[in-house]
């Protein structure tokens, strides 16, 4: 049975007054629920807290409690990568300049629910407006994008990215925290690092498929891959000073998206959630990553130049309208950083793909899917051979291997 215990009357009331102040007179009654689904949130703990409250007048509010994780090894990556610092600075620093800048230029998109308050007691969270009140809601992650909600994610990824360069050039300090990314050379910071050991499950199944030979060359990669994929991995995360580097999101999948619908005229807008990874880079590692752990496999084939020049244009324009001094990339130099970060296509693949196409996400443990033993092991099995991730693996390994990604 969940705790909810120590969500009571009084954490409502603290955080209920940092919004209203001395208008709040009490919290008339609460409920407590899980926001999301167990496994829809692998770096965070969601509840959902319909307060109603007395302002003079009873007024029903929702909100979002982030709470991190309570599993030992998630605790120890949140720890070691300051998440929670990430996170605070992010949305209550940065993400309130790049609306500044926006509202400059006449742009009123909303990139991300709103933040209330932050607190250390009596556990460490992010309190947010319920964004279901706004009609927003998650999409099922199993089927991936189409291309009206990719464009929409486009939209939103290159205006946060466009508006992060301007805030930097002016305030480089407020990025300390991001300037390295969740898999490092640094050996205090190595937790983070069985995540990929996934490419073990890639190369089993590449040998159960590999019966007439057909499928030799590729194993052979994969064997020599496992030995090479950390360094690879950090060579995602190394920023080179002389190129066009942005805030990364840095974990831009369909579970850290929210989207909301007109009455007849599809999907209307996006909110980004989750910010506890993001990394100060190319661009490069945010395109790769959504492009392959997030897209309808259809959708990327036919729609992959499409969306880049989408994510340009709108790039170009935000620069231009804010009169940023820098030199604004061009497209074939968007083209360029796509391919120096395409190994993150791979990792996108072999470690996020089977999360978001996972059937019974009731069932999962990240400690357990992260950790060792057999158990762990028989878990990752049974995550790996999804059908639906089996069944769009083999066109993905070949399309990597002639880019010279697998090498």
């Amino acid at each position: 049975m969940a705790n909810f215990e120590w969500i009571d009357g009084d954490l409502l009331t603290s955080i209920l007054t940092e919004r209203y102040g001395s208008e709040l007179k009490r919290v008339v009654s609460y409920e407590v629920a899980f926001a999301t689904k167990k496994g829809d949130n692998y770096a965070s703990e969601m509840y959902r807290v319909k307060v109603q409250l007395d302002i003079g007048e009873h007024v029903n509010k929702s909100l979002i409690l982030k709470v991190m994780p309570s599993g030992e090894i998630q605790q120890k990556v949140m720890e070691e990568n300051s998440i929670y610092a990430r996170e605070i600075i992010i949305y209550g620093r940065i993400m309130p300049k790049i609306y500044e800048l926006l509202r400059s230029i006449g742009d009123a998109s909303i990139i991300s629910p709103l933040c209330l308050t932050t607190t250390d007691t009596p556990k460490q969270m992010l309190v947010f407006e319920d964004a279901r009140e706004q009609g927003f809601k998650m999409v099922d992650r199993r089927l991936g994008l189409d291309l009206d909600h990719s464009r929409l994610v486009i939209v939103k990824l290159a205006k946060l990215h466009a508006c992060s360069k301007i805030i930097y050039d002016d305030n480089p300090a407020l990025f300390e925290l991001t300037m390295e990314g969740c898999i490092s050379d640094d050996p205090k910071k190595q937790t983070y690092l069985p995540y990929y050991r996934c490419v073990r499950q890639v190369m089993r199944l590449v040998s159960q498929w590999n019966k007439d030979g057909r499928w030799e060359k590729i194993l052979r990669k994969l064997e020599s891959l496992y030995g090479k994929i950390i360094p690879y991995g950090c060579d995602v995360y190394r920023r080179r000073d002389d190129s066009f580097n942005v805030l990364n999101h840095n974990d831009i999948w369909i579970n850290n998206m929210l989207f909301s619908y007109g009455d007849g005229t599809g999907v209307k807008d996006l909110l980004l959630l989750d910010y506890q990874l993001s990394f100060y880079g190319s661009p490069g590692v945010d395109i790769n990553f959504f492009l392959y752990g997030s897209l309808q496999p259809k959708v990327r084939s036919a729609h992959f130049p499409e969306l880049i020049q989408l994510y340009h244009s709108t790039l170009r324009c935000t620069l231009e309208q804010l009169q940023y001094r820098g030199t604004i990339p061009t497209l074939p130099d968007i083209h360029v950083e796509i391919i120096r970060k395409g190994f993150h296509r791979v990792n996108a693949v072999f470690q996020m793909l089977p999360i978001a196409m996972m059937e019974r996400s009731e069932d999962a443990d990240m400690d357990l899917l992260l950790g060792d033993g057999p158990h762990s092991e028989a878990c990752r099995r049974e995550l790996f051979d999804n059908p639906r991730y089996v069944s769009v693996l083999p066109a993905l390994l070949q399309e990597f291997d002639l880019a010279g990604y697998l090498d």
